[in-house]
């Protein structure tokens, strides 16, 4: 069967035709086409919701597509697919029925979780992690984290959506679009890389020894994220995922080499790159239990 997934971020939304030939073998989702068009977040909240549907459309109406899996910034309700509170990356978001929206102008069965937890379950279910209680990072304009209480049960509450983006790392430091002052994500982001070197692209930072200063910043305020996550939910694994994670070359072994052996040994890397939330989201909308949805023949 074929279905769509959607990934929403501060600045872009991704979409994807995927197909599966069985809803509960991983193995067997593939992307069959993607795009993205950009959320333009600074118009407001319907703006946002008319990029979503574009992006949905980009599929929806070349295709019979009848489920539709999405991941989207913001703690989410994933019973109903409320946005429960959203940052000012995402203005007015917060109170939004994103999942009414989208069924009054689609139809079918949707699906709307956070979409650190749509990437998490795209690497366990889809990517194959192994982890009994893995962790994922998502590197992006923030920090996402999600974590898996119950591999077994996927559906409302078996993933934690975790705020480790607000945890205060430096306290009156940078002020954070949550309105408090010093939260990670304003350190260990592509947005943290940048305000590092007072640059405009990460690619310019990352490629550049002249802002070498700034990376070393970015991996010792990532190792203090990394060593809070772990005194604080003890995940056996912590995947690394999001766009910066595509240059992870430039950095990932300076980030080990600072980490204890404790830490660094529970770090992987995630195997599905700007993938796991296209595809998370999808599988999570053919089998996961979130709130009151049509089944579908697994």
């Amino acid at each position: 069967m074929k279905l769509i997934g959607v990934d929403i971020g501060g600045t872009g939304i991704k979409s994807a035709l995927i197909s599966c030939g069985r809803a509960s073998d991983g193995g067997s989702y593939k992307i069959l086409h993607r795009s993205s068009v950009p959320t333009e977040a600074k118009y407001g909240r319907d703006h946002i919701v008319e990029n979503i549907c574009k992006a949905i459309d980009n599929y929806r109406s070349r295709t019979d597509c009848a489920v539709i899996g999405v991941g989207s910034a913001g703690d989410i309700d994933d019973s109903c697919g409320k946005v429960t509170y959203a940052t000012a990356a995402l203005p007015g978001f917060t109170g939004l029925d994103l999942r009414g929206a989208l069924k009054a102008r689609f139809g079918g069965k949707i699906v709307v979780v956070n979409d650190a937890s749509a990437a998490l379950i795209g690497e366990v279910y889809v990517g194959g992690s192994k982890g009994e209680r893995p962790m994922m990072l998502t590197l992006g304009t923030g920090l996402g984290c999600a974590m898996i209480k119950d591999r077994e049960k996927l559906g409302c509450g078996s993933v934690d959506n975790i705020r480790i983006g607000h945890y205060v790392l430096h306290e009156g430091g940078r002020d954070c679009r949550c309105g408090k002052k010093g939260c990670a994500e304003m350190y260990v982001s592509a947005t943290g890389l940048k305000m590092n070197a007072d640059k405009d692209k990460v690619e310019d930072i990352l490629y550049n020894a002249e802002y070498a200063f700034a990376v070393d910043k970015f991996c010792s305020d990532f190792k203090k994220v990394l060593e809070y996550a772990c005194l604080t939910y003890d995940p056996d694994e912590i995947l690394i995922g999001g766009g910066v994670v595509e240059m992870a070359e430039q950095w990932w072994d300076k980030l080990c080499d600072m980490c204890s052996s404790d830490v660094s040994k529970r770090l992987k890397k995630a195997e599905l790159g700007n993938r796991a939330a296209l595809l998370g989201s999808a599988y999570a909308a053919l089998n996961g239990n979130f709130g009151m949805q049509m089944s579908y023949d697994k």
